[in-house]
């Protein structure tokens, strides 16, 4: 991960500054800053400024490529990126400058726009009287990490909620608790909701009926490379302090399998066990419970090992795998355990992988880590295809991007995990969120390199947003206890095998009002769902289908007529509300893939006849309806850059009543003065102060963004020029056609312009 990336803030305002990369001298020419701006979330106020140090003043920006998020707006005078982002997704724009000189630099940045978090409808189970309880409440949405609060009632006596949403501990009384959840994320973002939880008496029955048994069956996992632990020359100087400060992490946070790595001393091992009282464990090199162990790793070698509470796992076998691949696994093999989880009567079984790659930064290392992602993916793919099964450990690198920079281009190579990134169909790093929020596993450093990798059979049973960093609050940490923090994931098998998991809309796809879109999903132990869809990110579900048969995974819905940037689609278990799954990002309906679009649009008009100022109120915007169905465009806006900005007002609002008919035009002109007598479909500019669209960068100005949009807020359409030629419209071309580029009409014909005609001049 770079080493310019930022560090994901709470704050609501986000501010990043401008890298001069040494260049100050103006005869050098203007620089962009090389940063990287920080992700933010659906519904939060952002900023970032992208302005040029160095050149000859004035600078002069223009939006070469790319469009900012639905919502943000690029302000061509100051270079900044700001507003508050209505849509999720990745989005990258390009940025030019230009100074006095005729110098110019251009750069391009990527922003992450993560979708607001959204706590949706859910059921704690009912807890007793005296008995351990256990659960974590869900979030979709939200930038990582996810912080948890009780801001309204309380939860029963006995029990406390974890700044990651887990409630846990011993209920103290009986009686029906009511409290309300928050959940904020990294951006400020937050989500309410009002929850209950019961707690009965020993043997007390609900609605005249037995007790029911509790749904979750939970599972914590860990891993934590302890440096070099025990180890009488590296690491920690103070091997006694380091043991009581490891025993100490493990016993508070009471996880129920960890993988651990760089274990030196077998005997400091050994006491690390007698100090965690109900935890059992081995390491790689054990050879009365490791296949393959003693030969693959030496007495005072760095070892890799486990720890596991041994009233909830139990290891069925244990291997060390990949033996013949030990030089580009550094000399250290995985460690292969397979598990049997046991709550009450009932059992899952799990395969955990347990590694440390090769370490340190440079190209060869790199290339080794490389080598041994693929033999781990290998293995996997043939040997366990359909078990569940993780890999967790020290990777020592990072899942976005490489920590390793390649030599010859000076870039950082491509994260060396790729092949388990691309395969979604397969594989999850359920770190990969926290490694994008820009979360740092290391202390001292803001890479993330320790990490947990699934199957697609055990994402299934991921508690969504359940994996932080364990960051222990421990004197001098990172030279008493360790360099790495410990990860920590949860899953629950409660459900019995029953899994739902929506898989189409997913996120980012556009649904045109009217047409049949099937929405698909795959099931696992579920008889019917019911199926609703959200135009406001989940704020409220309309219904689809009450009941549907769960194995048909799909259901053809007709788009209706909501013009949204925020949908989402849920499918949940009729009989269980608490079995659901809702669309991971939001889609878009009814947007700028349909039918009405901007087709012609004219940034500075001729002179005003006798003088040498254009006439303003020429200036235009034509909009064109090539669908077959009318369209009410009631309450749709027009904007420049600074008008969608909020710099300035708004510059035209179509008044309520204004319906655009199947294949015509609507003209905005930008005063009275220019409207045609006579003409429908036709009106001025209703801001009071024109279109004021600013002339190009050609002619000493900055160029500007024409934008349509939806009263949501949603961008329909919009368009970015840089330079302009006075008199001269840009036009679709082909003409009338949504996917057309943008060029100068004279290039479509001998005319200038044809507002409200087509191109060639005739009728629409």
């Amino acid at each position: 991960m770079s080493s310019a990336r930022l560090a994901g803030t709470l704050a609501v305002l986000v501010l990043l500054c401008a890298c001069s990369e040494g260049r100050g001298d103006p005869t050098d020419g203007p620089r962009l800053p090389a940063i990287e701006p920080s992700p933010t979330t659906v519904g939060v106020a952002y900023e970032v400024m992208l302005s040029a140090t160095g050149g000859a003043a004035p600078l002069s920006y223009a939006l070469t490529g790319g469009q900012p998020p639905p919502g943000l707006s690029f302000s061509s005078t100051d270079a900044k990126l700001s507003g508050t982002a209505s849509e999720s997704g990745e989005f990258s724009i390009t940025l030019s400058v230009r100074d006095a000189a005729g110098s110019e630099d251009t750069r391009t940045w990527s922003l992450k726009v993560w979708p607001a978090p959204y706590l949706g409808e859910e059921t704690a189970p009912n807890g007793t009287v005296g008995s351990s309880y256990e659960h974590t409440f869900a979030c979709t949405g939200g930038r990582p990490p996810l912080r948890w609060s009780v801001v309204d009632g309380q939860l029963p006596a006995g029990l406390s909620l974890s700044p990651e949403g887990v409630v846990s501990g011993t209920p103290l009384g009986s009686g029906s608790y009511s409290f309300t959840l928050r959940v904020q994320d990294a951006s400020g973002a937050t989500s309410e909701a009002r929850r209950g939880l019961p707690v009965l008496a020993p043997g007390e029955q609900t609605d005249g009926g037995p007790q029911q048994p509790t749904s979750t069956f939970p599972l914590s996992v860990g891993n934590w490379n302890i440096e070099w632990f025990g180890d009488a020359t590296y690491g920690p100087e103070d091997d006694p302090l380091q043991l009581a400060n490891v025993q100490a992490v493990l016993a508070d946070a009471g996880v129920d399998f960890w993988g651990v790595g760089e274990i030196v001393s077998t005997a400091q091992f050994n006491e690390l066990k007698k100090q965690l009282p109900g935890y059992d464990g081995f390491l790689s090199d054990d050879s009365t419970r490791v296949s393959a162990g003693s030969g693959s790793y030496t007495a005072s070698e760095q070892k890799l090992g486990v720890l596991f509470k041994s009233d909830v796992v139990r290891v069925l076998r244990a291997e060390v795998v990949l033996t013949d691949k030990d030089f580009d696994f550094a000399g250290r093999p995985p460690l292969r355990v397979d598990l049997r989880v046991t709550r009450g009567s009932s059992t899952v079984d799990v395969t955990a992988l347990v590694v440390h790659l090769k370490a340190l930064a440079g190209a060869e290392e790199y290339a080794r880590r490389l080598a041994s992602s693929g033999w781990l993916k290998g293995y996997l793919d043939t040997t366990l295809p359909t078990q569940r099964a993780m890999v967790v450990g020290d990777w020592n690198d990072d899942v976005d991007t490489s920590t390793t920079t390649n030599p010859d281009t000076q870039q950082k190579y491509d994260t060396p995990f790729r092949n388990f990134v691309n395969d979604t169909q397969r594989y999850t790093y359920v770190t990969q969120a926290l490694s994008l929020a820009n979360v740092g596993s290391t202390a001292g450093r803001s890479t993330f390199i320790d990490h947990q990798l699934v199957t697609n059979e055990l994402a299934a049973n991921y508690v969504a947003n359940s994996t932080r960093v364990l960051k222990p609050l421990i004197t001098n940490y990172s030279t008493s206890t360790s360099d790495h923090y410990p990860i920590i994931s949860r899953f629950d098998f409660g459900q019995g095998g029953r899994m739902l998991k929506v898989t189409a809309p997913n996120g980012g796809e556009t649904l045109l009002a009217g047409t049949q879109y099937a929405i698909t999903w795959t099931a696992s132990g579920v008889d019917t769902v019911k199926i609703q869809y959200s135009v406001d990110n989940g704020g409220t579900w309309r219904d689809l289908a009450a009941s549907v048969s769960a194995a048909s995974g799909s259901y053809t819905w007709t788009v209706p007529a909501d013009a949204s940037g925020g949908g989402r689609v849920r499918v949940s278990d009729t009989q269980d509300s608490t079995v659901f799954d809702v669309s991971d990002n939001t889609f878009v309906l009814n947007h700028a893939a349909q039918q009405v679009f901007i087709n012609e649009y004219l940034p500075i008009p001729n002179n005003v006849p006798g003088t040498s100022t254009p006439d303003y109120d020429q200036m235009f915007v034509e909009l064109l309806n090539t669908g077959t169905t009318a369209v009410d465009i009631s309450g749709w806006k027009l904007h420049d850059d600074k008008s969608y900005s909020g710099a300035e007002p708004t510059r035209h609002v179509f008044p309520a009543g204004t319906v655009l008919q199947p294949g015509k035009a609507y003209v905005v002109y930008g005063g009275a003065s220019a409207v045609p007598s006579g003409t429908s479909n036709v009106a001025y500019a209703s801001g009071g102060d024109g279109l004021r669209f600013n002339r190009g960068v050609n002619v000493g100005s900055s160029g500007d963004v024409v934008y349509l949009v939806l009263p949501n807020g949603t961008v329909q359409d919009s368009s970015s020029y840089r330079d302009t030629y006075q008199g001269v419209s840009y036009n679709r071309s082909p003409d009338a056609s949504l996917s057309g580029t943008w060029v100068l009409h004279n290039t479509l014909s001998s005319s200038a312009t044809s507002p409200g005609k087509r191109a060639n001049g005739s009728a629409f």
